[in-house]
């Protein structure tokens, strides 16, 4: 109930603000006449939101959204990666790996179908891991408007390399 709440006043802060509605030319974009209709992620308990890196993201009442759909294979990874801003990852399907660096260890903690979190974003270096069963995720990413990407590759952190 408290993520709900918490992404509610987040989307409408975002919203009322006067995010920019132009796309970014690098992004491709699904036809959204090919996705049903109806709520993709609903009851996600995420409980380490960080308001104040919302706040960051926005500069003068402009954002960027984008939201991804990440669909990734048993016991495979996705790149070591940043983002510009902060992200919303809503576990839909298996079970995510978020693997990063914390106090010089290299961390992974286990988000199963039905959990989320949030993503700090400004430099943060991560990445996401499938055990066997995979995973899907819906990942909601708030950009401060003129970032060319919603996400940048980087090196692993020192602790994970």
């Amino acid at each position: 109930m408290r993520f709900r709440l918490i992404f509610l006043s987040v989307a409408i802060l975002v919203l009322g603000l006067g995010v920019t509605g132009a796309r970014a030319s690098h992004a491709p974009v699904v036809d959204p006449t090919t996705v049903p209709a109806g709520l993709l992620a609903a009851h996600v308990d995420a409980s380490d939101l960080d308001i104040s890196r919302f706040a960051r993201a926005i500069k003068q009442h402009e954002a960027t959204l984008f939201v991804q759909h990440f669909s990734v294979a048993p016991n495979s990874a996705l790149g070591w990666h940043t983002h510009p801003g902060p992200a919303l990852v809503a576990v839909v399907k298996g079970s995510l790996g978020y693997q990063r660096e914390v106090q010089g260890e290299c961390v992974t903690t286990w988000y199963e179908a039905g959990t989320g979190f949030m993503d700090p974003g400004f430099g943060h270096v991560h990445r996401g891991i499938a055990r066997g069963d995979g995973f899907e995720a819906y990942v909601t990413f708030v950009t401060p408007t003129g970032s060319p990407s919603q996400s940048i590759p980087t090196d692993p952190p020192a602790a994970c390399s």
